[in-house]
């Protein structure tokens, strides 16, 4: 019980964090999140100096891994999503999430775990900041 409750707090944390940088659709937060809770993904991501060496590794390790760890992740996802809507942390309206609530928590928690995600975070907005979430999918080969 206690890791899907980390799961969907440490989604939330991360969907935070990337909102104080832009907001962005719901399609983005959740891929974005994908990548950052997963262990193996998260190697990835600071192993790759750009998003197309990204896109690459994460092909290279077999057909559908992207898309298994989608399905997977989806439900804290969608939960971590909900809390925050109802805790009014932040909005969704046409598509697009929006943090309204600058003051909700997003580093400083003492997780070291949460630590890694969030330094993972940074690193993967750099690389993607000037990709579409079209671009993004079509390149890790995952069908919207």
């Amino acid at each position: 019980m206690n890791r899907v409750y980390n799961n969907e707090a440490i989604i939330m944390v991360c969907i935070v964090h990337l909102l104080k940088k832009k907001e962005m659709s719901i399609a983005l937060s959740y891929l974005l999140s994908t990548l950052l809770i997963d262990g193996q993904l998260g190697k990835i991501i600071q192993m790759s100096a750009d998003f197309e060496k990204l896109s690459n590794s994460i092909k290279n390790q077999g057909s559908g891994l992207l898309s298994r760890k989608l399905i997977s992740f989806g439900p804290y996802f969608m939960n971590a999503v909900v809390i925050l809507k109802q805790s009014n942390i932040i909005t969704f309206s046409d598509g697009v999430l929006r943090l309204i609530d600058q003051t909700f928590p997003d580093d400083g928690l003492g997780s070291k775990r949460l630590g890694r995600i969030l330094k993972n975070a940074d690193i993967l907005f750099e690389m993607c900041k000037y990709l579409s979430t079209k671009e993004m999918y079509n390149k890790l080969n995952i069908q919207l």
